[in-house]
């Protein structure tokens, strides 16, 4: 839904606008609701968006669940109570207009990561519900006797599969359903008794997965005789409500529930992780349990989810991709409260997910489900970190694994890794520091683990000489992640004093904007030479970046104990900026720290 809102001239500067979280669509017929997935261009409250001056203009659209293609006529509303942004009777057509240069929003992670609310079934006349199910379940009283029992004859005889009977004396019952709820019919016969005769005869036919109901009745009376006459009587009144026979099983006219679903398969989860990693907890879990049930864990938009791949136990009432639950944080890490759906669609908010190293425990009045962690495999190394304390960026000096970052970045470092060999950011290796310089703030790392192999022939040198004022040089590294992702960002510039920050003669003054990431990248003369490692900015100047001096990583590679052979030859020098990136962004990588 696209906005053009104006500021208003009573407020100064015009006041200010947001977008209120609960702000949802609703089909004008029907009264179903469809939530706000996400807001373009204003804040959600209370976050506001402060106008510069009055009758400013400001266009921003929002973003809601999918709705059915035959809805014509919507009510917009932000609050139901004390109104708001509330449209009322809007009519919908096949084409809009809105300004086109206004960028429309997109899925950034993946289009199987769009959670669609499908709505449940509309009643259906009572012929079509009958094709729809196959079992019967006979509610009974200890006073319907006959009643029953010739509804039994009459259910099997008109062609249910299967009958079977649950006491109703106290209205709480368990139903006997396995499988799919919804292609089952709950039966229930009513009558009054005089002494001599059954009257006002009622049959009560209710789905067993929603609240849809039907009702017949009869104007005869059935006399009061042996059982079994009196059975067959009901059985023939029975039949005169409805007919002899119902249409043949047929699943496509089963009532569904409503439900979320994404477009999510084993196939396609087991392709995204491998191409983009998963981290600590997402991944492909199966139940324990002796009906088997198979679940993933992904994180959508922030938020974590429990999605439905399969199982035995609900039989055609899920689909492949159906949202199972909805995990919400709470005071201890990887704890988290659920919204679960239960087999039946059925909402329970008794239960908790409790994370722990490949499994989780689904814990609901103190029973525990336990859920083994199938894939990605301890041995795939496909993780994403799931609580990074930091990051930065280091770039390879040696085909063997060695690789230089700032001291400042590895300091207290519990664990070290490194993201993006060989361009592949879905896999995280293992590092620990070799050498440290404090005081010119370097270190070198090396990769320490099993699955590692190479990092390829370095393409660059390392110049052991001062650049001049005013060459020019780039940037490659990785800031400010959480909102800029994970590709290598490229910022350039000119060396403008060869010494840095309060007249530091080991740094060079550089134009090249950087951000918190960027430490410990390379800093690249125009021949794509190594010359400085990017390590600090100046907040308080614009476009005013420091760099240490290549020399001073030269002298601290001659302090390890090991010798490390240098590349002498460049192999980007004469090309063109964009080629030279091309070549240069695999050897720079992303550095983790817990």
């Amino acid at each position: 839904v696209y906005f053009k809102y104006t500021a208003p001239s009573m407020y100064a500067n015009g006041g200010w606008v947001c977008a209120g979280g609960d702000f949802f669509i609703r089909d004008n017929n029907t009264r179903n609701k469809y939530k706000l997935i996400k807001a373009n261009n204003i804040p959600i409250c209370p976050e506001k968006k402060n106008f510069q001056y009055k009758l400013q203009e400001l266009e921003f659209n929002l973003v809601f669940e999918p709705m059915p293609s035959s809805i014509s006529k919507i009510d917009i509303i932000e609050d139901e109570e004390k109104g708001g942004f509330n449209f009322f009777g809007v009519n919908l057509s096949s084409t809009s207009v809105y300004n086109n240069s206004y960028q429309q929003p997109t899925n950034v992670n993946n289009d199987c990561d769009n959670i669609n609310y499908i709505a449940q079934t509309a009643k259906p006349d009572f012929s079509t519900m009958l094709a729809g199910v196959k079992n019967a379940i006979i509610l009974e009283t200890s006073a319907d006797g006959p009643s029953v029992t010739g509804l039994e004859y009459f259910l099997k005889a008109i062609g249910f599969e299967s009958v079977k009977y649950v006491d109703n004396v106290n209205g709480k019952i368990t139903l006997p359903i396995t499988g799919n709820p919804c292609e089952t019919l709950l039966a229930q016969a009513t009558y009054k008794f005089n002494q001599s005769y059954f009257y006002d005869i009622k049959l009560i036919f209710t789905s067993a997965c929603t609240d849809y109901s039907y009702e017949f009745s009869s104007n005869k009376n059935i006399k009061a005789g042996e059982y079994s006459k009196t059975d067959n009587n009901f059985f023939e009144v029975y039949r005169d409500m409805y007919g002899y026979k119902k249409n043949d099983f047929n699943s496509y006219y089963t009532v569904k529930k409503a439900k979320e679903k994404t477009c999510w398969t084993e196939n396609k989860l087991k392709d995204y992780f491998k191409s983009k990693g998963s981290d600590k907890i997402e991944g492909i879990y199966e139940s324990s349990a002796s009906t088997q049930s198979m679940l993933k864990v992904k994180k959508i938009n922030e938020i974590y989810y429990l999605i439905y791949l399969s199982g035995a136990e609900v039989n055609g009432n899920w689909d492949e991709g159906e949202i199972k639950a909805t995990l919400t944080p709470t005071a201890t890490s990887l704890f988290f409260k659920a919204k679960w759906l239960m087999s039946d669609k059925t909402i329970n908010d008794d239960f908790y997910v409790s994370f722990e190293n490949g499994l989780f425990n689904a814990i609901n009045n103190n029973e525990k489900n336990l859920f083994i962690k199938l894939y990605p495999t301890a041995a795939d190394n496909f993780n994403r970190p799931l609580d990074v304390t930091s990051s930065g960026t280091g770039f390879a000096i040696s085909s063997n694994g060695y690789i230089i970052t700032n001291h400042h970045v590895t300091v207290g470092a519990n664990s070290i890794k490194v993201r993006g060999v060989n361009g592949d950011f879905s896999k995280a290796y293992s590092a620990k520091v070799i050498v440290e310089d404090k005081n010119n703030d370097l270190t070198i790392i090396k990769i320490d683990d099993p699955k590692f192999n190479t990092l390829g022939k370095i393409p660059y040198t390392i110049l052991n000489k001062a650049s001049d004022v005013g060459s020019s040089v780039f940037v490659l590294g990785y800031p400010l992640r959480a909102s800029m992702g994970d590709e290598v960002k490229l910022t350039n510039g000119i060396i403008s004093s060869k010494s840095g920050f309060q007249g530091d003669i080991t740094s060079y003054q550089i134009t090249a904007p950087v951000q918190s990431g960027n430490s410990g990248g390379p800093l690249f003369d125009y021949k794509g030479n190594i010359i400085g490692i990017v390590n600090a900015k100046h907040t308080g100047a614009e476009n005013v970046s420091y760099a240490i001096k290549s020399s001073y990583l030269l002298n601290l590679i001659d302090m390890m104990s090991t010798p490390i052979k240098l590349q002498t030859i460049s192999e980007v020098s004469g090309k063109s900026l964009p080629e030279q990136v091309k070549i240069l962004k695999k050897y720079s990588y992303i550095i983790e720290i817990n």
